[in-house]
């Protein structure tokens, strides 16, 4: 019996467009724009601008632990009539230049000048609102190819696991990135006992390396360093699957939360768990909470 020789394609071929792009004539600005590297010391911060963010130290305290004077970015910049540079971009990375280095530390920054408020404010925007925030995995990719320290060793330690950070999460692909990065920081060692008791107790499956149960197990195992049995912490998180876990949290908490306030009381749920049947206090579980609270004392 003859086979039916399947009829060819269409082969479509788009003839391109004889009309020429029509461009939008930009508007003439004749404002002086330039580099210059000036003093930290000497770039200030209008209060009364509203087109500068309110100060704030958390974030200062991040910069300055991950502090490079090397790789820091211009500054914007705009200088008034009376000659003094008001920072509309950069307020934080110039507060942290004066506490590392001093006043006198020169900074790069991209001068305008001739602006009025409204434009500085526009700047401003221009800055920090219209664009495209960057992918927690690109900046890890990024920090990686760097050779940043501490992304090399958290990359080493998933990898130790069989594992790989990517942008997606499969049985042995982990898209939580922002959870790996964070209990990664708390300390070395960490991260692999980790994500091998969440792999002990659900096996390899995408469903197990979740934004919340990787940061409250990393709690949990933070706290309890020297006493925790890891085994014993696999069987009691083996109880019950990642969406029972997580339900059970986010009944805890206000509103919801999100996926790192949720971590908290799932923590205190798994000690809990771990602690039921056990009557030497010294084998128990302390919760991350409660450790907080006396270190504080």
């Amino acid at each position: 019996m003859a086979t039916k020789t399947p009829p060819a394609k269409k082969v479509v071929v788009k003839r391109r467009s004889s009309v020429p792009p029509q461009y939008v004539e930009p508007p003439k600005d004749d404002r002086p724009v330039y580099h210059e590297k000036i003093p930290v010391g000497r770039l200030e911060v209008d209060p009364s601008l509203d087109a500068q963010r309110i100060f704030q130290r958390p974030w200062a305290n991040k910069l300055a632990s991950i502090w490079n004077p090397a790789v820091l970015l211009a500054a914007i910049v705009s200088k008034r009539e009376d000659g003094r540079y008001y920072l509309l971009d950069g307020q934080h990375s110039t507060k942290v230049a004066v506490d590392k280095h001093g006043p006198d530390f020169e900074r790069h920054c991209m001068v305008y000048e001739g602006l009025t408020r409204a434009e500085e404010a526009a700047l401003f925007l221009a800055a920090n609102r219209d664009r495209k925030a960057v992918r927690p995995v690109d900046n890890f990719r990024v920090a990686l190819t760097a050779g940043d320290e501490l992304v090399t060793r958290i990359n080493n330690e998933v990898e130790s696991c069989g594992l790989t950070v990517t942008g997606s999460t499969s049985a042995n692909q982990i898209g939580a990135v922002q959870a790996v990065v964070a209990v990664g920081t708390k300390r070395e060692g960490l991260l692999p006992k980790v994500l091998n008791t969440l792999a002990a107790a659900w096996t390899k499956d995408r469903t197990t390396w979740d934004n919340m149960a990787i940061r409250a197990v990393g709690m949990v195992i933070d706290t309890n360093w020297d006493t925790v049995q890891l085994d014993r912490l696999a069987r009691t998180l083996q109880k019950a699957p990642v969406g029972h876990w997580k339900m059970h949290a986010v009944r805890m908490t206000t509103s919801g939360g999100g996926s790192n306030s949720r971590s908290l009381p799932l923590a205190e749920n798994i000690v809990t768990a771990y602690n039921s049947g056990l009557r030497d206090r010294k084998k128990m579980l302390v919760s991350p909470a409660r450790a907080t609270e006396a270190a504080e004392e």
